[in-house]
């Protein structure tokens, strides 16, 4: 268990863990909110349309990651991320439901490689490979959350609120990042472009 969980990285995993539970719920309930407002057809080009804001924020986005941009990109991720999910209660056409595709492909185009590069950035080179499997559990926890967090919230407010009150999690989300996530790395990436094992 020791050599499978990098602690270092186990602020990084916490913090990306609760950016991915509304991602969870979005990829766990899509289907389920296009049959409930008939948009069904529009469904398959709304994974198209995440694919390519993932894609376009990407490309668009190494740059200012490279630069060191980092918080001012997250703040931006999570704007766009909040305004998508909120927009979900007004959800009726397949125009929107495309457009809310793209902009959430890309705060989570933003948000993904950028704290995988916080991770490869301060971790010494023999560690990142465990390192990386420990920052990737964010994923399948956060996706596992925000599926059984959706599939409570489905009966009681309906898949359009219950996707925008996922929005809560980017704000403790944006909080942790805030209050200690770039703090935390920029400690650590100081120590080892000093030559030091943080």
């Amino acid at each position: 268990m020791k050599e499978s969980i990098y602690a270092p990285a186990l602020p990084f995993m916490l913090n990306m863990m609760f950016l991915m539970i509304p991602y969870g719920a979005v990829i766990a309930y899509s289907s389920i909110l296009a049959q409930e407002k008939g948009l069904t057809p529009w469904l398959p080009y709304f994974y198209v349309f995440l694919v390519a804001g993932m894609l376009a924020s990407k490309l668009s986005t190494q740059k200012h990651i490279d630069a060191g941009n980092h918080r001012a990109l997250v703040c931006a991720s999570l704007l766009v991320l909040i305004l998508t999910m909120a927009s979900y209660l007004f959800l009726s056409t397949g125009v929107h439901l495309l457009a809310a595709g793209f902009f959430f492909g890309v705060g989570y185009g933003i948000l993904q490689p950028l704290f995988q590069a916080f991770v490869t950035g301060t971790t010494p080179p023999p560690q990142r490979g465990v390192a990386n499997a420990t920052y990737m559990l964010s994923y399948d926890v956060g996706i596992g959350l925000g599926s059984l967090l959706m599939g409570f919230l489905q009966q009681p407010v309906g898949l359009t609120t219950g996707f925008a009150l996922t929005a809560v999690f980017y704000l403790v989300g944006g909080g942790l990042y805030l209050g200690w996530t770039d703090g935390y790395y920029s400690r650590r990436k100081a120590a080892c472009e000093a030559g030091q094992n943080p």
